[in-house]
């Protein structure tokens, strides 16, 4: 019979931030398939019914889930969520972090103001900076911390001069953490890292961006498309598995072959 409890995460529980839509959401009910416990997390009174029907897929696939509202720009919420997770808890431990939330608009240099700047380092790098320190005294041992960054980390989009900085920061923090926090806490420390993805903030983007970005989905090597949740969420859900225990420090292509 086939084995494949290498990649059973049932038992284990899961903090996702930005779950409420797009890759977000996908993550979390891919590893709620899994077998995993989630926290849905989102920030907007908008997004709650979003977030309440993430919720209700996991529990329909047969695992436990909460919702927290709350924004990873405050470090002073960073509790709400670590809370949550270890009210759903089993073990009292807290088994995956997924570092998902993010802003992403795109502006060319001379477009770039300091609020633009502000609210992206505070939201993209602050705060997973914060929300790891909060999570640390109760990760379990073979814990995961996976980042969700992006192609433009190192392709060099035009209009991504802030955006692209803060995906870098997310891939330099899985790299240097892997260091720092592989052996003392027992755990790994992992991105990936998507280009276009048909997701809400792919639709609302500018239209002279998508035309852009154009010729590179053409030449996609592994299809001229752009990426679809499904093509994302199960790299994610892999790197917290006992299977990948191996795999830390690293950057895990979910772009279609655009840079490895």
């Amino acid at each position: 019979m086939p084995d494949f409890k290498g990649l059973d995460l049932s038992g284990k529980t899961a903090i996702v931030t930005g779950a409420s839509r797009g890759i977000g959401a996908a993550i979390a009910i891919q590893l709620g398939r899994r077998g995993a416990s989630v926290v849905v997390n989102y920030n907007s009174d908008k997004s709650s019914q979003r977030a309440a029907n993430v919720v209700k897929k996991i529990e329909e696939a047969g695992s436990k889930a909460t919702l927290c509202q709350a924004s990873v720009a405050d470090i002073n919420q960073a509790s709400k969520m670590v809370d949550a997770a270890l009210r759903l808890s089993q073990t009292g431990k807290i088994e995956i972090l997924i570092h998902n939330a993010a802003l992403g608009v795109d502006a060319n240099l001379d477009q770039v103001t300091e609020e633009l700047f502000q609210t992206h380092f505070d939201t993209n790098v602050k705060g997973p900076v914060f929300l790891t320190k909060a999570v640390l005294p109760h990760i379990a041992r073979g814990g995961r911390i996976v980042f969700v960054s992006s192609a433009a980390a190192r392709l060099g989009v035009a209009g991504q001069t802030v955006y692209g900085a803060t995906k870098a920061a997310n891939e330099s923090c899985a790299r240097v953490w892997a260091k720092e926090l592989g052996q003392l806490y027992g755990i790994t420390v992992n991105c990936v890292n998507p280009g276009p993805v048909a997701t809400d903030q792919w639709q609302e983007s500018d239209e002279q961006f998508r035309q852009d970005m154009s010729p590179l989905i053409e030449e996609t090597p592994a299809a001229a498309r752009i990426a679809e949740v499904e093509d994302i969420a199960p790299l994610v859900a892999f790197l917290c598995t006992e299977d990948a225990r191996w795999t830390t420090g690293g950057v895990l292509c979910a772009n279609g072959g655009l840079y490895n």
